[in-house]
């Protein structure tokens, strides 16, 4: 990773914070292990395992249990589209990647003994919402440095059908004496800030570049929209003023490929936990509007989108139904048009 600095002062751009580096080097390890993974799945399968693939029945019997899935499972065995056993094969894969993932992730960090590794908590993505954020409160209390990396999404969908809005990790490290740093990593992008620099990493050069006012945007697309999966029935109401909404399952994946990376200009971010929510930082830092759901909803800031979610990491607060968007003119009109609709107003 090479990182490229942090606000101009006096000429010279000071060094990205510790924490900001940490995410930086978590957020590139994931896009970069999260590949390899998917391209391991397009190899064809060894020719002198394949045969053992699938389950050879000998007898009657056999041949009934593996047709309707009831024969038994070997360990060294996995199964293959098209017999019963397919779920167990994608099920471990997906938990074999997320593992994958995590080993990088921990490994790239301790590897760096510039970044207080030997003190840093590093919390996920395996375990429960509740033991996690227990986990992240006691490094709170005791000063001590820790990274969260949680899943956004469906790990499973990604591997099988290679849709990049599917699934994503949503990364938030914190440093005694410095804000907290957020990151996002898709399969194809990553992007990190802090309450004040927010940078894009630069693949395949692992060249982390700083946003500045000089940067610029293409035009988003007219009539795009992201929205939750649970305003679908809705969808002929909302025709009426976006030609081109999508509905999908995971919110935070699509700000962060859709919005953030690409050319969408309007989302409604709907991960209502927080560990799930650092793509509410980086919005507001890479300049876009961040804003409550709302019809007079408030614009948040980057330091009052860090400011909640830290106050989600350290209490027990929820991360508000937002707006994300290239501009406050539309991100204010999304939400008053949402209001006519009863699931989301609510």
């Amino acid at each position: 990773m090479k990182p490229q600095g942090g606000s101009d002062c006096d000429g010279v751009r000071p060094a990205p914070r510790v924490s900001t580096v940490i995410t930086q080097v978590a957020a590139e390890e994931a896009v970069r292990a999260i590949l390899d993974v998917r391209n391991e799945l397009e190899r064809d399968p060894d020719v002198n395992a394949s045969s053992h693939l699938v389950p050879q029945a000998r007898t009657a019997t056999e041949q009934l249990a593996l047709l309707y899935g009831r024969a038994p499972a070997r360990p060294s065995v996995h199964a293959v589209a098209g017999v019963p056993h397919a779920n167990q094969f994608w099920r471990e894969t997906t938990h074999r990647g997320i593992s994958v993932i995590s080993r990088r992730i921990r490994g790239t960090l301790w590897e760096r003994d510039d970044l207080r590794s030997n003190e840093l908590e590093i919390i996920g993505p395996h375990g429960g919402r509740a033991s996690r954020l227990s986990r992240i409160r006691q490094c709170i209390a005791h000063d001590q440095p820790f990274l969260s990396v949680a899943l956004c999404g469906n790990a499973r969908d990604l591997l099988i059908h290679g849709n990049p809005w599917t699934a994503s990790l949503s990364i938030l490290a914190k440093v005694p004496g410095e804000p907290l740093s957020a990151a996002v990593a898709t399969m194809h992008n990553a992007l990190s800030a802090d309450c004040s620099d927010a940078y894009r990493l630069l693949l395949p050069d692992g060249l982390w570049k700083l946003r500045t006012e000089d940067d610029t945007r293409h035009p988003p697309a007219p009539g795009y929209v992201i929205l939750p999966r649970q305003l679908r029935d809705f969808e002929t109401l909302l025709e009426r003023f976006y030609s081109c909404p999508q509905f999908v399952d995971d919110t935070a994946t699509a700000i962060a490929e859709a919005l953030l990376s690409n050319h969408v200009p309007l989302a409604v971010h709907y991960t209502g936990h927080v560990l799930e929510a650092a793509v509410v930082l980086v919005a507001a830092t890479h300049k876009f509007v961040v804003r409550t759901l709302a019809p007079n909803g408030t614009v948040l800031a980057p330091w009052q989108c860090s400011s909640l979610l830290a106050d989600a990491l350290s209490n027990d607060v929820g991360i508000p139904r937002l707006v994300v968007g290239r501009d406050e003119f539309n991100a204010k009109n999304l939400a008053q048009h949402l209001a006519r609709v009863p699931l989301a107003a609510s």
